[in-house]
């Protein structure tokens, strides 16, 4: 397997394996089904979760659509990621009200003495994993610039 393919392969799958996790993880009794939440923050927050679905789905038509252009394809994919996955890291800096963690206050988890939240682990591999398949697929471009045009 090529490392376009590699690119691709993993820019789908965090794009559409991260719009299904958001579902199962977010669709449960601890954010949209928590009886505690306004029913207008349920409704925003469902929305998310389907605008999310949508810009995933697009970005994953835009990697594996034909095209004289794969790179435009990865450089969108990887964008409209980030655009996701990164706001997970500022939010709370923006709304001191809000939190990285679902739990109770005073038992997030702990390795070694410090908090360390769960979703944040995994948004960092999401944003890694965003990085590593923008990049093979930039590679893969450079190698064969005779054939794909790639701007820098």
């Amino acid at each position: 397997m090529n490392s376009v393919r590699v690119g691709r392969w993993l820019l789908t799958m965090v794009l559409v394996g991260g719009a299904l996790m958001s579902f199962a993880f977010d669709w449960s009794g601890n954010h949209l089904l928590n009886p505690l939440w306004h029913p207008h923050a349920r409704f925003h927050s469902a929305i998310l979760l389907f605008l999310f679905a949508g810009v995933a789905g697009v970005g994953a038509w835009l990697l594996w659509r034909p095209t004289r252009e794969p790179a435009v394809a990865f450089h969108a994919a990887a964008l409209l990621s980030l655009a996701y996955w990164t706001p997970y890291f500022y939010v709370p800096f923006l709304l001191p009200q809000s939190s990285y963690w679902a739990g109770a206050a005073g038992h997030e988890p702990r390795v070694l003495g410090t908090i360390v939240y769960p979703n944040l682990v995994v948004v960092g591999f999401c944003v890694l994993l965003t990085g590593f398949g923008w990049w093979l697929g930039q590679s893969a471009a450079r190698e064969r610039s005779g054939t794909i045009e790639v701007r820098p």
